[in-house]
């Protein structure tokens, strides 16, 4: 929006040409008019009488063109900073003495803040330069008054300050640095209005590293396209690359040089481990990086190409367990990225997409046998050890369980389904595990809608980017499509839920004898370090002698077989894992186009579903899940909130219990 307009009716050109032109006028009427009426004896009296009342009137215009001038000269040196709507009538002179005002009347509007002490400063300066003298400024915030006078006694309960031209706010400045603040000044009143003010202008050398701005009350700032286009524009106008800071309640921002960020942070050994919390990168603050277990943030997604950093960081975070005495499940489909952690005590790892779709299997046998322990008040919410389940290059054991369910419907002609039962588990997990204490991580090299939409989106509220991000990955995960745009092609940075939003981190280092020539003498100190610590130093935190001997015998075979000196009893076949999931979901198979019973947690946008207690069939529109905060542990019941358009075109929402089963269609394959 353009400011007002605040050159009408305040203009300083001299009145004098108007009133001769007035003049000449009515004496050329009169003389036109004697003419007329062929009374020429009337012209001398008519032209005598014309001047008698001209003189005056012009002696008089000029008087009060001349009184006024304070009004308009201070009225126009005022607009910028108020900002009026109209500044007609905003500045009154109340009192004169011997033609100069001794007492000035300014109606401000609401938007300035004249609370902050800079800006009233800002204002008491421009009167006293306009007037010439010292000025006793008295702020009624009530009213909306300021009362500019020589002298003057302040009444109860508002703000009396003084101020003289002379006066100006001491800088040490170098006249670069002088130049630059003037400059900063003028570039946040261009881009962020003239009422905005410059507080503080901080310097590194000559360049500003920092700098402090009050507006005006305003919604605006509650966009983040508005913010981001402030820190944007600022960045084209003033040199470097800049964050922001606001505090909405204060109406302030702050506007600072990112700092530079080191290429590669070793892992921090002297670092005290908080309970159930996995540190795994730093920020730009130098401060360490961590994912929090619990409700607010369940279940992880890292997202990040080939050489991004993403292994390294799920090492970070299953270190951080182990030291934590938390177990890990870890699925590696690509069967070489985590072969170090094989002999560790406390980790399962597994490569072959049968085995992991066994544990997934498992881990959900576990979640609901915690679940009906909790509802039949065998135990409460937090007796359960944490346990951390880690899928690694999702896609990857997608394909491959795909290749292997095709095999084994091509040799059974029994089973039915479009996809292996261990994905619909996996869904159901994503959604309900963190009451039962488990813990997802997914690592995949781009996201989807299959894992940033619905349900999904609401589980994995833990979010990691390696690597630049493009507009479409930064909106998928970030909402933002600025957010990591200008993030170094730097390996181990990334972007990362922070309690503000997404955060600039770098990962922490963390290397192992299986990197070969990049594992060095220090890595080699890090990492007997904290073998020792995840061994014999472990902190107890987590509940339960041996979380995981629900896998079985899962534990001790690896994806190429038993090991000879462990226990080699047979593996169960993935028919019975199968047949157990089938059970676990209570879901028949379905062909196409016929009607089968799910879970809401296997509910996808688009899907045509019969809710509870209607007889007929919606489109689902979107899933958000949540849950009620009504125990002392903080968490409730689990709810699911479906949106959801009729076949008649409403649309509509409707809550459902986590546990709740549904009629789906099956989809026609096209």
């Amino acid at each position: 929006m353009a400011p007002p307009d605040t050159s009408a009716g305040m203009g300083d050109r001299s009145p004098l040409p108007s009133i001769v032109a007035a003049v000449l006028g009515l004496t050329l009427v009169g003389y036109a008019g004697t003419g007329l009426l062929d009374r020429t004896d009337l012209r001398l009296p008519i032209l005598a009488a014309v001047a008698v009342l001209a003189v005056p009137g012009a002696a008089l215009r000029l008087w009060v063109h001349r009184r006024a001038r304070p009004v308009r000269d201070l009225t126009a040196a005022l607009a910028p900073r108020f900002r009026w709507d109209s500044p007609k009538g905003k500045v009154k002179i109340k009192k004169r003495s011997g033609g100069q005002p001794t007492h000035i009347r300014i109606q401000y509007p609401a938007t300035f803040a004249d609370e902050d002490p800079a800006a009233r400063t800002a204002v008491r300066k421009i009167v006293a330069t306009r007037m010439g003298a010292g000025v006793a400024a008295t702020w009624d915030g009530r009213r909306r008054r300021l009362d500019c006078v020589l002298e003057a006694t302040p009444e109860t309960g508002v703000i009396v300050e003084s101020d003289t031209p002379s006066e100006t706010t001491a800088h040490d400045d170098t006249p670069e640095q002088a130049r630059l603040r003037d400059r900063t000044t003028h570039v946040v009143q261009a881009i962020m209005g003239a009422s905005a003010n410059v507080t503080d202008v901080t310097f590194d050398g000559d360049s500003p590293c920092r700098i402090e701005v009050k507006y005006p009350t305003t919604t605006r700032d509650l966009s983040a396209n508005y913010r981001n286009r402030v820190t944007m524009q600022i960045e084209s106008k003033l040199p470097g690359e800049w964050r922001d800071v606001w505090n909405f309640q204060e109406d302030k921002a702050v506007f600072e040089l990112r700092p530079p960020f080191p290429t590669n942070v070793r892992y921090p050994l002297m670092h005290k481990m908080q309970p159930f919390t996995l540190p795994f990168a730093l920020d730009e603050n130098k401060e360490i990086v961590s994912w929090k277990l619990g409700s607010k943030n369940p279940h992880a997604l890292i997202v990040g190409p080939t050489g991004s950093g993403k292994t390294v960081l799920i090492r970070n975070l299953v270190v951080a367990a182990r030291v934590l005495k938390i177990p890990v499940v870890l699925c590696d489909p690509k069967m070489t990225e985590y072969l170090d952690f094989e002999d560790l005590d406390g980790v399962t790892v597994l490569t072959d997409p049968e085995h992991i779709a066994a544990a997934i299997a498992r881990t959900h046998d576990e979640m609901m046998r915690r679940y009906f322990d909790i509802r039949s008040r065998k135990a409460r919410k937090g007796d359960f050890g944490k346990i951390l389940f880690i899928l690694d290059e999702f896609y990857v054991f997608k394909e491959a369980i795909a290749d292997v369910w095709a095999a084994m419907k091509a040799a059974d002609k029994d089973l039915k389904g479009r996809e292996h039962p261990c994905l619909s588990l996996w869904r159901r997990m994503a959604v309900l595990a963190r009451t039962a204490q488990i813990h997802l991580v997914l690592g995949i090299q781009r996201p989807d809608a299959e894992f940033l939409t619905g349900l999904a989106r609401d589980s994995f509220r833990m979010r990691i980017s390696l690597d630049k991000t493009t507009a479409e990955l930064a909106r998928m995960m970030w909402g933002d499509a600025r957010v990591g745009a200008d993030l170094p092609n730097i390996q181990g940075r990334a972007i990362a839920t922070g309690e503000l939003g997404p955060q600039y981190v770098q990962v922490l280092r963390l290397l192992t004898p299986e990197d070969g020539a990049d594992f060095d003498a220090e890595d080699n100190t890090i990492w007997s370090c904290l073998v020792a610590r995840m061994t014999h130093e472990a902190e107890a935190h987590a509940n339960g002698t041996d979380p995981l001997e629900f896998l079985g015998h899962l534990r001790t075979v690896e994806s190429y077989g038993s090991r000879p000196e462990l226990d080699s009893a047979p593996l169960p076949s993935l028919q019975e894992a199968i047949e157990q999931a089938n059970t676990s979901t209570s879901t028949p198979a379905a062909e196409e186009g016929d009607e089968e019973e799910v879970g809401v947690y296997e509910l996808d946008v688009d899907d045509c579903v019969r809710l509870p207690d209607q007889d007929d069939f919606v489109t689902v529109l979107d899933l958000h899940f949540g849950e009620d905060e009504d125990d002392e542990d903080g968490a409730g019941d689990e709810w699911i909130e479906i949106s959801y358009r009729t076949e008649a075109g409403d649309e509509a929402a409707e809550t459902v219990s986590a546990d709740a089963v549904l009629t789906r269609r099956v989809p026609v394959a096209a």
